[in-house]
């Protein structure tokens, strides 16, 4: 891809991308290979644009200070919110961002809509601190006697299990991941209850990049995104039902 001035401005140094632990979108695999679905679509993009990025691992507080400080340029998996806008910009959407409501076995019908689970009394498990958007949490507020906000998700799926809460809240990819991994997926599936899509993007620190330099890393990923190899790699990543 033939780089304009304004990308190779941006590409005179390294992009510093920060990361934490949250397979599958970024972990280091058996061989200690960082990799996974965001890791990967952001190398695509760096390749298109003929430039190279490093990865720097980080809680995901200190990767937000370090994006509006300038200590890192890019911060993965991020949702939009004012606050986040004073400092950094936002590519497009690159992954679907889907929260499921995860519950025992035979108990995945009924309700369709998250509201009207909890209007059953249902009792909810969530993760403390994660962002579920506006709506969600706004419905979380208003049954806060039914909803338990945990540090970590894993502990949901052992109060879940000894039927301490009705269902949980978890990322379609994550969620997913983990539970494959701990060999409880046969036992803790998605309820049919719709909860909310929220498409996750690229955070670009202000401090190192500038909106027409915004624009061109938005073109590359858009072509990425059109090509076969985005395809091949949802197909990896994502659970057939939430692919966009």
């Amino acid at each position: 891809m033939l780089l304009s001035g304004v990308a190779e401005a941006g590409c005179e140094r390294p992009w510093r991308a920060g990361y934490d632990d949250w397979p599958p979108y970024h972990y280091r695999n058996q061989e200690q290979v960082l990799t996974g679905f965001a890791v990967e679509v952001l190398e695509a993009v760096a390749k298109r644009m003929d430039c190279y990025e490093v990865f720097r691992e980080r809680p995901w507080k200190r990767t937000l200070l370090e994006v509006a400080s300038g200590d890192l340029d890019i911060a993965m998996e991020a949702t939009e919110s004012e606050a986040r806008r004073r400092y950094a910009y936002f590519s497009v959407p690159y992954s679907p961002g889907v929260i499921l409501l995860w519950v025992r076995r035979g108990e995945q019908n009924g309700a369709v809509t998250l509201e009207a689970w909890l209007e059953e009394g249902k009792r909810l498990g969530t993760t403390r601190e994660f962002n579920y958007g506006e709506p969600i949490m706004g419905l979380l507020a208003n049954h806060a006697n039914q909803v338990t906000p945990l540090l970590e998700e894993e502990r949901n799926y052992g109060k879940l299990q000894l039927r301490r809460i009705d269902g949980f809240l978890g990322d379609a990819f994550a969620t997913r991941w983990m539970l494959e991994q701990s060999g409880l997926l046969p036992n803790i599936v998605p309820h049919q209850a719709r909860v909310i899509a929220i498409p996750t993007r690229f955070m670009l620190s202000k401090r190192r990049f500038d909106p027409a330099f915004v624009a061109q890393f938005n073109q590359a990923l858009a072509a990425f995104q059109a090509d076969r190899e985005y395809d091949a790699l949802l197909r990896r990543y994502a659970p057939v039902g939430v692919r966009p």
